[in-house]
Formats: structure tokens, C-alpha cells, sequence
């Protein structure tokens, strides 16, 4: 222990001499693409614009002024041409491909998976349109179901299977009106949303895009002609809610203006006019208002912001005159709303002048590590396989490999156990989900302590009185070996899929803040994991995780600090004052819903959950057997419970911290973030100096491979025990090779499936673990209940229980909306509710002193 006492100080101090400030920024590129013109050598306004499913961007109907100038009394025209522009092509340019069944312009246009859809619109300035086109890949206009009524000058957007439309005017008279139609069943035509509150908006700009919990529909900008004035607020329309709620107010106005999601919770705003000097325009037209240069109407040249998750406005500068116009369209080459690049057509330079420009405007993060967050890392990444060498040295045989050879202090064990727990989900997910919602989620925490008093007094006896190397020992001497084989088998599974999941998190947050392709960093980590803990079993995982276990915890509090100190410009004030304004510290939801995260499904969830993880997880009950005696596994377990509860309050302070500093420094954002579990790590590297960066990204490591390790050593000791020791008769030495050897089988398939994952698009991850959790684990937990509280449950209603309650819990994941936190609740009560009915059909049969309550194994016997 002194060798890793002198490597943690002597890391300690190399971090505090690379320590150096570090910027990071968002890059912003606009360039050219071939002109399109129609009439007159301009462009068009209030044109239809939107993606193909091949990559073509069409274009269709707009208004100019070809003839005359607006400003000499000249005739606005409409049009109808359908034009299309294939950037992949080598000698690109646009082509005219047919005619809309009627010049329009001033409506609004969607991309939809399967083509274009163009809603809505005028034909002459005053009447308006009811009418909605379809374009399809192959080019053919065909009609889709018509708008309740006719509107023009509104705005629309497209996201989880619905059209959404708001805004603008019928036949001149403003409208407060609001659809939506399911493209999924257009027979049932368009469906009536609540009114907009508040003033008409007219030319307002729309987005589809994912908030704190959920995606909405955001309107913003537009005018209203009657009292003339602009709207600097938008409007949210959460779909499960039904109603409309208010945004921050911004600085400026949007009208004329045209949004595009971007990453997670971004929506960037091009063009649009300048307040004041629109104000003032509709208020009292000057006579010579139209023949100014276009420089004095000073359309946006920056990108206005919104930030969906913190509510706040940030202007991004860049000051770019191509951005400068007004109606322009504006479409996301990719339809994806997170790839790039983005193309802006046409629109006014000013009143009365259209622009022929198409621009394409990419944005991107450009990472830098650094040499000094490097050294950091590899570092502590050396430590960890010194550890592993130092004690596979001392091992003396598969004792050593297995259980540590008992020499494990109590305090080490919960350590051990905490950290094993507390992963990178934990440390990167836990902040995210406070930063995007509030602390609904800490009871979780506090149920950990609450199971480890009925864990201490019921299951922790079984364990180790009966001497047993694995969990599942005991469910073959409680019941048979093909319940132990199935439960051994299941938590292999599980084991792997959670090893899989916090491989990839990590290297996540690694390719978003270093730039590191993240199949590099899945490798990298998986490999060095397997390489210390094959080598040194468990006592190199258990001392491996009390070493992590501090830099988790340093680094957490460093952070909680940090972020709290440099919110807004109080600090501490700032922060207490943001968060309790917007109710980021929120625990309890007192509703029956039983569909999302309430009081009662957090609390049946996380006794559940947690039962299931400290009485039936390899993982943890490896723990229990490492220390000298039970009396010392009880404190390692309790140090654990109160660990969960005080230090998980950091991770918590570091979300609502996130959210506070985000808010007050909105322009520091990453805005092509495509995840929000990667805002942590985004506010390491971008806001600490080098080196301490490097610490925080090391504890990220730190609680990945604490539990990687814990999960491989598990797995490896499952198999050995639990299958080949049966299957053939080994000596000791061999059992070791075997245990090494599926260790690191284990953790290459864990590597090859986060691979796989890296593909999959998971909205929050910590709700991707959990429900992994109530879907795989909760009929194991349910056999150990049956097992040691219910004697006249036998194997055969037992095995039938565990099936009948997994069973349940994948129908309500496919079948229902049921909150996944419910999973492992609902699969432990129906297996053992299952198997006791059964029971009075198929008794136990057999003697079973020492296996349940009522017989429990004398203390004496370990």
C-alpha cells in the first residue's frame, strides 16, 4: 500500500504543475453554393424549401419583384416553379423540374422521411391557402390533407411523427390557431392544438427539438399587426402536457427569421430584421423607408440561440452579411438535426430586394486535449496495470483470485462497493439528469442505506455462513442447479450489457472533448481494464477501486465547488438564487402517474432496484466475502450506504451547477453537442484549467474501469464456479487460468457490443442502464426472496415465478409506457407473489435446515 500511496501523491503533484488555462469555442464556416435565380437575375422570399430522401434540396413557389423595384411601386410576383439542387453531384447546379398546382409563397415547408411537404400559403398577398402539397423522391406532387383552415405566414415543423403548424393569418386576419397532423394516419386530418396565448404572430420561425424531458414544439419571433409591436418571447407546446408555456425573453426580434435544431438542445435562428427599426416601420411608414441601402436596415448578421434545457438566449457572433436576410429558407442537409451542414436560400437583402445567394453553414467544436490532460492520463492509466502486477504477485492461488484471501479491511470492502456502483453512468449520467430535470432522482440514493439494514440482517448470514464462492451456490442448495445455472447465466448477461454500456459512455464523453475517434477510446479503455484486473483478481479490483474511489470523490467535490463559485456574479448567490427560481432542486413529485419519475415509482423503484443489486449481484456480494468476518462485511456495507447518501448529493449539486453556470453563460456552450450526457466532460475541458481537466476526465476513467473491473472479475468468477468447475474437474492453478482467461473473453465481448452501441442513438443513458437493470436482474433478486423468506417454495413454482415476472416486465417495456424504474419492482413482487401461489400446487418437498429464515445457518459456522 505505500507503493500506491507514493504513485497517488506523486500524481497528485504532477497535476498541480501542468495546471494551465485552456478556451474552448464553437467555429462557424459559411460558404457559397450555386445561386438560384427566378426572374430578373434575384432570388425569392417566403419560398418552400426542404430535403428529398435522395439528398436533394427543392425549392418551390417565393415571391419577387422581377419587373420594377419595390421601392418604384413594382408588382410583387408569385410563382410555382419547383426547383432541385443535388450537392453530391459534380457539376451541381439547379434545375427546374415541374410547377406547384398554384403560385404560393409565404407558407411553410417540412421535410418528412419520405419527401417534402409544403403547407399552406398565399397566392396573391390576401387570400390565403388551405392547401398541402407532397413532394416525393421521384419528383410527383400529390396532396395531403387540407388545414382546417387557410393560413399563410405561419410556421411549422416536423418531429416524432407529427406535423406541427402555428401562427400567421387567414385571408389577412390574424390567427391564433394551432395543428397537427400524424403522418402516420392522415385519414384523421389535422387535429386542433390549444390556441396560442397571448398576441397574433405573423412570419414567426419553428423547431422540433428535445428539451429537459422530452421533445417539444417551440415557436418564436413573428408580429402582430394590430397592436405593432414584435414578440421577444416564444412559446413551447409540450405534447404531453397539451398546453403552451412561455420561453425567456430575448434581445432583438424574429421576424422573417428561420431556425434549425442543432445537437440535443439547440435551436439556432438565421436572419430576421431589426427590431426597432421593423417597429417603426409598421408603426408609421416613412416615405422613404424602402430606398435605404441595405447596411441601414441592419438585418441579423449574428445567429441568435436558444438554449432548450437552461431556457436562455445567447447571440452567437459572427457577423457574417450572408446571414443578413430576411424569409430566407433555411434547410438541415441531413434532416437530422444534428449533422451539418445547413443551407440558407435566398430571401431579402432588404425590403423589396431579393437575394440569388444559397449559403451552406457548417458549425463544429474543435477539441484539443492538450499535453498536459495527457500526461494526467496516462498516468493514473499506467497506475492502474502497476496495480495490477503488484498483486498478482502476491496471489497464492484461486483464494487469492476469488476472495481476496479475507484479508480486505471493512472500510475497503465499502469503498469498493460504492465505487463499483458508482460508474461512469453515475458520474457522467446523475449530473445530466440533474442539469435537464431536477433531484427527483436522490431518493434512489437514500433507498441504497434503507436495504442495507434488512441486507446486513437476512441475506449477509447466508453468504457467509454458508462459505459459498458465488451468489448462486446458494440457489442450488435452495432449490437445483438449474435454477443456480439460469441465475449464474442471466447476471453473465446482464454483467456483460452493463460492461458494455459504461465502456461506451465514457468514450463518449472522450470523443466529444478530445476529438479521439471514439472507437480508439473504447478500445483503449476495455483493454487496459482487462489487462489489471486478469492480472491481479480481486483484491487488485477492490484496491483499484479505493484508489478511484478517492478521485471519484475529489474530483466530484472539485467540481460541485467550482461550478457553484463561478455561476453568474455572486457565485454561491447566483446559484441558490437560479436554481430554487426554476425548481432545480425538486425531490418529490407527488402525482399517481405512473408513467415517469413520481415519489412513489422513484421509491418503489430504487428499494427494488437496490434489493435486487445488493443481494443478488455478484458484483457486490464478491464484497461480502473479501473481509475477514461478517461483523466487518456488515460495516463495509453500511460505509457504502452512507457513502451513496452524502457524496451522491455532489453529482446532484454538479447537475443543478451545470444548469445555473450554462444559464448565466449560455454562449459557452457547446451548440452541436448531439448528447446531454456529455455536458459534464464538455464543462471540464472547456471551462477548468489543463491538468485539473485531466483529473476530472481521469475520474471519469476512474469510475469506468472501477466497475468494468469489478463486472470482469465477476463474470469470471460466475463462469469458473458456477459452470466449468462442474463441467471438469481442475486443479487450483487451472481454476486460475480458466477464471483469467474468461475474464478476458468477457470483457472483449463487453468492448465489441460498446462498438456496437456507439451506432445507437440513446437519449439518456442512465435510464438506458436502469432499465437494462428492471428488464434483466429482477427475477434473480425474486429467487433469493423466495429462497430465504418463503420455505414452502420449491424449484419448480420458483423457476416458473422468475419466468412468469421477466416476462411481465418485457411486456410493460414493449407494450406499455410504464416508468422503466418500475421494472425491478414489478418483476421481483410478481415472481415471488407467482411462485408462492404456485407453492400450494408443487411444495418444497425437501429439507431445508440452514437455507431459509427459519433455519438460518448458526453464526458459528463461519
Amino acid at each position: 500500500m505505500k507503493r500506491i500511496s507514493s504513485l497517488l501523491l506523486l500524481w497528485m503533484g504532477v497535476i498541480m504543475m501542468l495546471i494551465g488555462q485552456t478556451t474552448r469555442y464553437n467555429d462557424v464556416v459559411i460558404s457559397p453554393m450555386p445561386t438560384l435565380e427566378v426572374g430578373n437575375n434575384e432570388g425569392v422570399a417566403a419560398a418552400f424549401a426542404g430535403v428529398l430522401p435522395n439528398g436533394e434540396i427543392i425549392v418551390a413557389g417565393g415571391c419577387n419583384f422581377p419587373e420594377t423595384p419595390a421601392a418604384n411601386g413594382g408588382v410583387k410576383k408569385f410563382y410555382s416553379t419547383i426547383y432541385v439542387l443535388n450537392p453530391s453531384a459534380s457539376d451541381y447546379a439547379w434545375t427546374p423540374i415541374g410547377d406547384l398546382p398554384a403560385s404560393l409563397a409565404y407558407g411553410a415547408a417540412v421535410t418528412l422521411p419520405k419527401g417534402v411537404a409544403l403547407i399552406g400559403g398565399t397566392t396573391d398577398g390576401k387570400a390565403s391557402s388551405p392547401f398541402v402539397y407532397f413532394i416525393d423522391a421521384q419528383h410527383k406532387v400529390s396532396q395531403m390533407p387540407e388545414l382546417p383552415v387557410a393560413l399563410d405566414q405561419m410556421a411549422a415543423a416536423f418531429g416524432d411523427g407529427y406535423i406541427y403548424v402555428a401562427g400567421g393569418e387567414c385571408d389577412g386576419v390574424p390567427s391564433n390557431k394551432a395543428f397537427r397532423l400524424n403522418i402516420n394516419d392522415t385519414k384523421q386530418g389535422w387535429e386542433l392544438l390549444p390556441e396560442l396565448p397571448g398576441l397574433a404572430r405573423l412570419q414567426p420561425c419553428a423547431a422540433y427539438q428535445s428539451g429537459a424531458v422530452g421533445a417539444q414544439f417551440y415557436l418564436f419571433g413573428g408580429y402582430d399587426p394590430l397592436s405593432k409591436t414584435t414578440h421577444q418571447k416564444g412559446l413551447i407546446f409540450d405534447p404531453r402536457s397539451n398546453s403552451w408555456k412561455e420561453t425567456s425573453e430575448m434581445q432583438g426580434a424574429l421576424v422573417g427569421a428561420s431556425a434549425v435544431v442543432s445537437g440535443c438542445s439547440h435551436i439556432l435562428i438565421f436572419g430576421g430584421v431589426n427590431k426597432d427599426i421593423f417597429e417603426a416601420a409598421i408603426s408609421q411608414p416613412a416615405p422613404d423607408y424602402m430606398t435605404h441601402p441595405a447596411e441601414w436596415y441592419q438585418f441579423n448578421t449574428d445567429i441568435n440561440v436558444y438554449q432548450t434545457v437552461t431556457d436562455s438566449w445567447c447571440v452567437y457572433p459572427v457577423s457574417q452579411p450572408e446571414l443578413a436576410r430576411a424569409g430566407a429558407a433555411v434547410v438541415d442537409l441531413h434532416a437530422d438535426g444534428t449533422a451539418q451542414p445547413w443551407v440558407l436560400i435566398n430571401g431579402e437583402e432588404k425590403p423589396g430586394i431579393r437575394s440569388s445567394a444559397v449559403s451552406k453553414v457548417e458549425m463544429s467544436y474543435t477539441a484539443h486535449f492538450g499535453l498536459a490532460n495527457w500526461l494526467v492520463l496516462m498516468l493514473y492509466l499506467v497506475g492502474m496495470i502497476l496495480l495490477g502486477v503488484y498483486f498478482m504477485r502476491r496471489q497464492q492461488g484461486g483464494e487469492d483470485f476469488f476472495k481476496g484471501g479475507g484479508r480486505i479491511p471493512w472500510w475497503a470492502a465499502g469503498i469498493s462497493i460504492f465505487a463499483t456502483m458508482l460508474s461512469a453512468i453515475t458520474y457522467m449520467s446523475i449530473p445530466a439528469k440533474a442539469y435537464a430535470t431536477d433531484w427527483t432522482y436522490y431518493p434512489m440514493q437514500i433507498c441504497i442505506l434503507i436495504v442495507s439494514f434488512p441486507v446486513i440482517k437476512y441475506y449477509l448470514p447466508f453468504f457467509r455462513r454458508l462459505n459459498v464462492t458465488t451468489a448462486y451456490e446458494y440457489l442450488e442448495r435452495r432449490f437445483n442447479y438449474a435454477t443456480r445455472f439460469m441465475a449464474s447465466l442471466l447476471f453473465i448477461v446482464f454483467m456483460v450489457a452493463r460492461t458494455a454500456l459504461v465502456i461506451f459512455l465514457p468514450s463518449l464523453a472522450m470523443t466529444a472533448v478530445t476529438g479521439i475517434n471514439i472507437y480508439v477510446c473504447i478500445v483503449l479503455m476495455a483493454v487496459i481494464t482487462i489487462v489489471y484486473c486478469t492480472m491481479g483478481g480481486v483484491e487488485a479490483v477492490v484496491w483499484g477501486d479505493v484508489i478511484q474511489g478517492i478521485i471519484l470523490v475529489g474530483g466530484a467535490v472539485l467540481a460541485a465547488v467550482y461550478l457553484i463559485m463561478h455561476t453568474g456574479d455572486t457565485g454561491a448567490g447566483d446559484f441558490w438564487r437560479i436554481a430554487t427560481d426554476n425548481d432545480k432542486f425538486r425531490m418529490f413529485v407527488w402525482s399517481l402517474d405512473w408513467k415517469s419519475a413520481t415519489f412513489w415509482v422513484v421509491i418503489l423503484g430504487g428499494l427494488a432496484n437496490n434489493l435486487i443489486s445488493y443481494t443478488s449481484d455478484q458484483t457486490v456480494i464478491q464484497r461480502y466475502l473479501t473481509t475477514k468476518d461478517e461483523r466487518s462485511a456488515a460495516r463495509g456495507i453500511l460505509t457504502n450506504g452512507l457513502m451513496s447518501v452524502v457524496v451522491t448529493i455532489a453529482f446532484f449539486t454538479i447537475g443543478t451547477g451545470l444548469y445555473t453556470f450554462f444559464k448565466t453563460h449560455p454562449a459557452s456552450m457547446d451548440l452541436t453537442m448531439a448528447k446531454t450526457d456529455a455536458i459534464f466532460p464538455f464543462f471540464m475541458m472547456s471551462q477548468l484549467p489543463a491538468g485539473l481537466a485531466g483529473l476530472l476526465i481521469a475520474a471519469i476513467f476512474a469510475a469506468t474501469m472501477s466497475t468494468i473491473a469489478s463486472n470482469i472479475n465477476s463474470i469470471s468468477t460466475a463462469f469458473t464456479v458456477d459452470f466449468w468447475s462442474r463441467w471438469r474437474s481442475q486443479t487450483d492453478a487451472q481454476r486460475l487460468t480458466t477464471a483469467r482467461l474468461v475474464g478476458v473473453i468477457a470483457g472483449l465481448i463487453g468492448m465489441f457490443i460498446a462498438i456496437l452501441m456507439a451506432m445507437v442513438e440513446i437519449q439518456s443513458l442512465l435510464d438506458y442502464f436502469n432499465t437494462i437493470l428492471g428488464l434483466l436482474s429482477g427475477g434473480i433478486g425474486g429467487l433469493f426472496l423466495m429462497g430465504i423468506f418463503f420455505p414452502r417454495i420449491g424449484s419448480r413454482a420458483a423457476l416458473v415465478g422468475f419466468l412468469v415476472g421477466t416476462a411481465v416486465v418485457f411486456w410493460l417495456n414493449f407494450c406499455t409506457p410504464a416508468s422503466f424504474l418500475l421494472f425491478g419492482f414489478v418483476s421481483l413482487s410478481v415472481s415471488v407473489v407467482v411462485a408462492y401461489l404456485l407453492s400450494f400446487v408443487w411444495p418444497q418437498d425437501e429439507a431445508q435446515q440452514g437455507l431459509t429464515w427459519n433455519t438460518r445457518p448458526n453464526a458459528k459456522a463461519e
